[in-house]
């Protein structure tokens, strides 16, 4: 140990971004890749009055929460960053963050709410749906893979992370990307660049039935023009089973952002198809749906189940995407509206209300904080809200608080904006009647939270 080394205990796990949590001389230190339990060596490397960031330099003592990461990429990939935590102290600490955030930031009392464990995913691995990577260049040569972890100890990069395999989503990733790769050699392509806005290969985005095995294959470029990808068409369809469509999306973003200005089918089917329960959803390149499908269904049926609907209830969902929570509850209520910005999710929403013989639900384009100037809407007896992860705007609030709706269902994946909006619409008159959270993203720092209010 050197002179600016010293040893710490790690005492709590500060999400997010999974930081480990260390005190020492009345000051916190935050101390990334740390498990809760361990005993290390670290050194500061950044500091203020308040608070410090620790790295590692050894291990003193591991602890017994802490496991091998099942990925190889683990430490330098921002995705699954507690992995080497484990899976039931994980669901603890995202429970412990829940009730923190419902404390510190709405004003609220955990101990005089209901608040359920949180269910864990069915699935540890391979449970995601869909993965986004990114093309990169690294010695003159294109790769694809992961944005590099964020770190307090250097400043943002642009640096991709050679992906080889992603246990959480599909053994198809180590198929695909080998001949996208290879495509881009072969033509000479180079990988987009968000620093210097130069490049062509930007993204690929694949999805994956999770109950069918349909795969989606998306690829993402800077221009139209696309020498060569019909050879890229057929190799992937030679070997790789599954890949029943293949869509080429452009993009006029300079940022790193995922956004189709046009999408363009090059080969199969329009969409994949995951079944939910009794549903058959179509999933379309744009479309938006739950990163879990197996965790998704498992929520809509707690959704149900808490609003003990009886068949003569009106159900006004906002923010509805792509309506698989509205279509879900159809069948169980008098009539569905969903309300969403996005024309391509109302299109989705629409024909899957369609593949699914459903005539008691429409879906109507419309921001919802305009929602009372452009729509008609019926006297709703339970509200759905599953909005992004910034919450409810104020605008937004004072629409839930102009239809005053008896029973609210409120979906979250943000344990820190659910909490602000919480606390509002207690004071419109809203009482919560109970929180259940579910784990959409083992390994994670993610938590989807269920939340019933009654006015």
């Amino acid at each position: 140990m050197t002179p600016s080394e010293f040893s710490v205990e790690i005492i709590d796990i500060a999400l997010p971004n999974n930081y480990g949590v260390a005190k020492k001389d009345g000051r916190v230190i935050f101390v990334p890749g740390a498990v809760i339990d361990d005993k290390v060596t670290v050194r500061l490397n950044r500091e203020s009055k308040r608070f410090a960031y620790g790295e590692i330099s050894h291990v003193d003592v591991p602890s017994s929460f802490r496991v091998t990461p099942e990925c190889p990429h683990f430490g330098s990939c921002g995705g699954c960053i507690m992995q080497n935590l484990r899976y039931d102290k994980q669901l603890l600490i995202k429970q412990k963050y829940l009730l923190d955030n419902l404390n510190r930031v709405g004003g609220l009392d955990p101990q005089s709410l209901e608040i359920l464990p949180v269910t864990p995913s069915p699935d540890l691995y391979f449970y995601r749906n869909k993965l986004e990577l990114a093309f990169g260049n690294k010695n003159d040569e294109v790769i694809l893979g992961l944005r590099e972890r964020l770190s307090p100890f250097k400043p943002f990069s642009a640096n991709v992370i050679p992906l080889n395999k992603c246990p959480v989503f599909s053994t198809v990733a180590e198929k695909v990307i080998p001949i996208l790769t290879q495509f881009a050699h072969a033509e000479g392509f180079t990988a987009f660049n968000p620093l210097t806005r130069k490049g062509i290969l930007k993204h690929l985005i694949l999805r994956e039935s999770k109950s069918t095995g349909e795969i989606m294959v998306i690829l993402e470029t800077k221009t139209e023009a696309l020498q060569g990808i019909k050879n890229v068409i057929h190799e992937i369809g030679q070997q790789v089973p599954g890949v029943v469509s293949f869509y080429h999306a452009t993009s006029r973003r300079t940022d790193d952002i995922i956004h189709f200005d046009r999408v363009n089918r090059l080969f199969g089917a329009r969409s994949i198809v995951e079944h939910v329960s009794h549903l058959n959803l179509n999933i379309y390149p744009q479309s938006f749906f739950q990163p879990n499908s197996k965790s998704a269904a498992l929520l809509y049926g707690e959704i149900a189940n808490q609003l003990n609907l009886k068949g003569s209830e009106v159900i006004l969902g906002l923010y509805s995407g792509t309506g698989s929570i509205e279509i879900f509850l159809s069948d169980k209520a008098l009539q569905v509206i969903g309300v969403d910005s996005e024309q391509a999710n109302i299109s989705t929403a629409n024909k899957n209300c369609k593949a699914n013989q459903i005539e008691n639900c429409k879906f109507y384009q419309s921001r919802v904080e305009d929602i009372l100037k452009q729509c008609k809407l019926p006297k709703a007896d339970i509200l759905i809200i599953d909005p992004p992860r910034t919450g409810l705007s104020g605008q937004a609030l004072h629409v839930v608080k102009h239809v005053a709706i008896p029973k609210i269902a409120y979906i979250s994946c943000s344990p820190p904006t659910l909490a602000r909006d919480l606390r509002e619409l207690c004071g419109y008159g809203y009482s919560i009647h109970r929180i259940i959270p579910f784990d959409f993203l083992p390994h994670t720092g993610h938590l989807e939270i269920l939340t019933i209010l009654v006015h």
